[in-house]
C-alpha cells in the first residue's frame, strides 16, 4: 500500500505572503515576523499555509501527492479550519501542529515554498534551487559512489547541475525525517542514497514516486525535477510497503 504522502509547492513572496496572512493565527504571525530577513518571512507564511492546506485535503478524504497551490484553492476550506491547525517554530526544532495533528515538514527556496504532511510517522521535504555548484560542493556532499553514479548519468547527456541538486534535495529531505541514525556531528556525506533498481531516474526531469534507502532504513518519496528547482518528500517505510 502507498504511503499517504501529500506535497504542495507555493509562490514565496511579499504579495502571495500577504493574501495568506489571515489563513495564520495571531502566534504564527508573530513568529514570521521575528525573521530577521523579509524573504524568510514571507517563505516561512507561505510553507505554513500551504502545509495547513495538505492537512485539511487529507482530512476530507482527498488525495494532493503534489500540487502547486494557489490563493484560489485555499477557499475550499473555512478560514477558521487554517486557524485551528496551527504550526509551531521557528524555535529551533522541527515544525510540528500544535494539537500533535499529521507529521509536517517545511522548506524553502528563494521564492518557492514547500510542505509535505504525512498522516503518521514522520515526514521531510526539501526544495532546491537548480544551479551549477562548483566541484567542491560534490566532494563536500556527496559519497564517492554518488560522484561516481552522478558522472556516468552526466557523461550520458544528463544535466549535472539538476543531477547534484536532486540528490542534495533527496539527502536534506531524508535528514528532515528524523529517522536516520547518524553521529552526533555528521555532514551529508554519511547519508548515502541509494535509489532502488526501477525507481526515480534522477536524469528524467519529471515528478515520480520511487523507494530509496539511506543507512539501512527504507523510505517512499516522491521528486520534482524542473530546470528551475528540485523537491523530494520522503518519508519511512517498512521494507513491506517499500516500492520499486
Amino acid at each position: 500500500m502507498t504511503p499517504q504522502l501529500a506535497i504542495a509547492v507555493v509562490r514565496a513572496d511579499a504579495g502571495t505572503a500577504a493574501r495568506l496572512e489571515p489563513y495564520l493565527t495571531a502566534g504564527e504571525r508573530r513568529a514570521c515576523a521575528a525573521q530577521r530577513v523579509a524573504a524568510r518571512r514571507a517563505q516561512s507564511a507561505c510553507a505554513r499555509v500551504a502545509a495547513k492546506w495538505l492537512r485539511l485535503e487529507l482530512a476530507a478524504g482527498r488525495s494532493a501527492p503534489l500540487v502547486a497551490l494557489d490563493a484560489g484553492a485555499l477557499e475550499a476550506h473555512p478560514r477558521e479550519d487554517y486557524l485551528a491547525c496551527a504550526i509551531t517554530g521557528p524555535g529551533g526544532g522541527a515544525p510540528r501542529f500544535e494539537d500533535g495533528g499529521p507529521a509536517v515538514s517545511l522548506s524553502h527556496a528563494g521564492d518557492l515554498a514547500a510542505a509535505a504532511v504525512a498522516a503518521s510517522g514522520a515526514v521531510g521535504v526539501d526544495v532546491e534551487r537548480v544551479e551549477a555548484r562548483a566541484a567542491a560542493f560534490a566532494d563536500e556532499h556527496f559519497t564517492q559512489r554518488e560522484r561516481e553514479a552522478i558522472a556516468r548519468v552526466a557523461a550520458a547527456g544528463a544535466d549535472r547541475a539538476a543531477l547534484e541538486t536532486l540528490l542534495w534535495s533527496a539527502k536534506e529531505a531524508l535528514y528532515k525525517t528524523g529517522a536516520l541514525a547518524l553521529p552526533a556531528r555528521f555532514s551529508l556525506r554519511d547519508i548515502d542514497v541509494a535509489f532502488s533498481p526501477g525507481g526515480a531516474r534522477l536524469a528524467r526531469p519529471s515528478v515520480r514516486s520511487f523507494a530509496l534507502c539511506a543507512r539501512g532504513g527504507q523510505f517512499f518519496g516522491r521528486s520534482v525535477l524542473t530546470g528551475a528547482f528540485a523537491l523530494v518528500a520522503a518519508v519511512p517505510v517498512s521494507p513491506a510497503a517499500a516500492l520499486g
